[in-house]
């Protein structure tokens, strides 16, 4: 019973350090505030997909992302967005607040 427990104390451990160590890339959606556009700073190239929920959780526009291009929001009323940045392999990389004035 102690050999099987400890094989899996160690595969934990070290699934564990291995995402610690795994690099992630930077990513920003910029600028913050924004009044039509949004851009994303994503030095690896690594986005896929934009979405954009408003403040009650509805997803209000999708973009597919590709590198360099700017995200058209100005058609969207004021206020505060949840910008969701999911990767080419469909995994959620990262969820920033933007305002649009």
């Amino acid at each position: 019973m102690k050999q099987p427990l400890l094989v899996f104390i160690f595969l934990l451990a070290a699934i564990a350090l291995r995402a610690q160590n795994s690099p992630r890339p930077e990513l920003s959606v910029y600028p913050n505030p924004t009044t039509e556009f949004v851009s994303v700073q994503d030095q690896a190239d690594a986005v896929g997909q934009l979405n954009v929920f408003n403040i009650l959780g509805k997803k209000v526009k999708t973009f597919e992302a590709s590198k360099g291009e700017h995200y058209f929001m100005g058609d969207l009323p004021k206020g505060v967005y949840l910008v969701q940045l999911v990767g080419k392999n469909k995994q959620v990389l990262k969820s920033q607040k933007v305002e649009k004035r």
